[in-house]
């Protein structure tokens, strides 16, 4: 079965597959646990693909970032089928098999507390409040905002916690080791690829694990984020499969959702920008970032600018994930630590230096973006 269950996936288009017991991950870990997804699973299997290079490079040095974003949907969704059809065929033989969504699928969206607002209502009221509106409606989307902000967000988890961590599973698996980011790499194509994971009841036969991490230290990718979320020196560890992995210690994820949503694109560089045109200066430290956060957001939310329309997006992307998500609402704008970090350490550096002299994205006229490089700057 574990042949045939390749088979499939690799005829399906996936670059990698592997296969792990579920006695390899340290359920105490909450994303590492399968049984949340799945009651009474055995084992799981880890599904590869790669991110295009050339596109990569023309995103990273600004020349476009279009095709960037819709190569990523195009890749997630394309997983997501792989694994839905080892999913098939595990159930066609009488197994019971889960295919988890490969990306924006945490926890906190199985609460009743995020379903007491319908999600059509919650995609509604956020498109409303970062619409145009005159002085008497725009006072009044302040006060909504003001008197309904913290009751209709308290269900968030800002840990975001997944159903079920991809990263660990291609680790268990043998797809991949960790990288200092936190991102994992596989020997094939570095950190520039993405999983999914296949949950299920069957027994399989284990693949094994990467020896040595294909992380050199080379420690470039503290250097292409902008908010400080990837400490140069203090460490984090992590058990799979009897080992302990080694990587970054890591700052607050809304330090991350700051950057990735496009909040802010120029925080700790200067002469280089994400695909942002944000500049939003975050805490030093992370003691009181969640307040930052809510306070950032009220402030907001309500007023038809850039940033409210970044909190709509945000709203629109975690209810509806990568898989049921249309195309055209979906921005990439940063994502550096996993796309500069390739195999080789003189691909890094060639990154590097494509993003850092890619220039600074500005916002332009009805929210458009422009690209100033060179002398401009």
């Amino acid at each position: 079965m574990e042949n045939r269950i390749k088979e499939i996936a690799l005829q399906a288009g996936a670059a990698g597959v592997g296969i792990s017991s579920v006695d390899r991950l340290d359920a105490s870990v909450p994303s590492m646990d399968p049984e949340y997804a799945l009651p009474g699973a055995r084992s799981i299997i880890s599904v590869m693909m790669p991110l295009d290079g050339d596109v990569i490079r023309r995103y990273l040095g600004k020349e476009d970032h279009q095709p960037l974003q819709r190569h990523e949907t195009e890749v997630y969704r394309d997983l997501f089928a792989v694994s839905a059809r080892i999913a098939d065929f595990l159930t066609s033989h009488g197994n019971r098999a889960v295919a988890v969504e490969p990306n924006l699928d945490y926890r906190f969206k199985d609460g009743r507390k995020y379903r007491r607002i319908p999600f059509v209502w919650r995609q509604k009221t956020a498109e409303w409040l970062s619409s145009s509106s005159g002085p008497l409606t725009t006072f009044f989307k302040r006060l909504l905002v003001q008197l309904l902000y913290e009751k209709t967000s308290d269900y968030t988890d800002w840990n975001l916690t997944p159903r079920f961590s991809h990263r660990y599973g291609a680790v268990a698996a043998g797809l991949a080791g960790f990288g200092w980011s936190g991102n994992v790499m596989s020997p094939q194509f570095g950190s520039r690829v993405l999983f999914d994971t296949v949950i299920t009841d069957a027994g399989l036969a284990s693949d094994p694990m990467l020896e040595e991490s294909p992380c050199d230290g080379c420690r470039i990718c503290t250097r292409v984020c902008q908010v400080g979320m990837i400490h140069e020196t203090r460490e984090s560890h992590v058990t799979i499969g009897g080992k302990r992995h080694t990587h970054a210690k890591r700052g607050h994820n809304l330090r991350c959702i700051f950057c990735c949503a496009g909040f802010t694109g120029q925080d700790l560089h200067r002469q280089w920008s994400t695909w942002s045109p944000g500049r939003i200066s975050l805490p030093d430290n992370d003691d009181n970032i969640v307040e930052f956060w809510n306070t950032f957001a009220k402030e907001n939310l309500w007023k038809h600018n850039y940033y409210s329309r970044c909190l709509s997006d945000l709203v629109f992307h975690s209810d509806y994930g990568f898989i049921r998500k249309p195309r055209d609402r979906f921005r990439t704008t940063c994502g550096n630590c996993q796309l500069v970090c390739w195999e080789t350490r003189e691909q890094r550096r060639e990154n590097y230096r494509i993003l850092t002299r890619g220039g600074v994205v500005v916002e332009g006229p009805d929210f458009s973006f422009r690209v100033v490089k060179g002398e401009g700057l």
